[in-house]
């Protein structure tokens, strides 16, 4: 189908749409105690263990990227400017050792 092709939304689903969201209007105390309940008797997060291998954990840590804006995050931006900080930490140390005099008979 091409872009011209394309006439817009088809009324019928749009007004079958709209008739469920007025069939649904949220949860009822009675039906949110009943959800309550039923999350508390089988108690999903004990048995939610996330990726276990490395490539699992690889493509779980990629997830936030699809909706990403630009092309790094502000998270990897962190991650650099620390590993950054770190280096001339480093350097800065090395300088003061390499300035102080040596012990006498070294």
């Amino acid at each position: 189908m091409t872009a011209e092709a394309h006439q817009g939304p088809n009324p019928k689903r749009v007004a079958a749409g709209r008739l469920n969201r007025l069939k649904r209007k949220g949860l009822t105390p009675e039906g949110r105690e009943k959800l309550r309940r039923a999350a508390l008797e089988h108690q999903p997060w004990r048995y939610a263990r996330g990726p276990t291998t490395l490539q699992g954990k690889a493509r779980w840590a990629q997830n936030g990227r699809t909706r990403q804006k630009e092309p790094v995050s502000l998270r990897q931006v962190r991650a650099e400017l620390a590993d950054l900080r770190s280096m001339v930490a480093a350097m800065q140390e090395t300088r003061r050792a390499a300035a102080e005099p040596l012990a006498p008979g070294v």
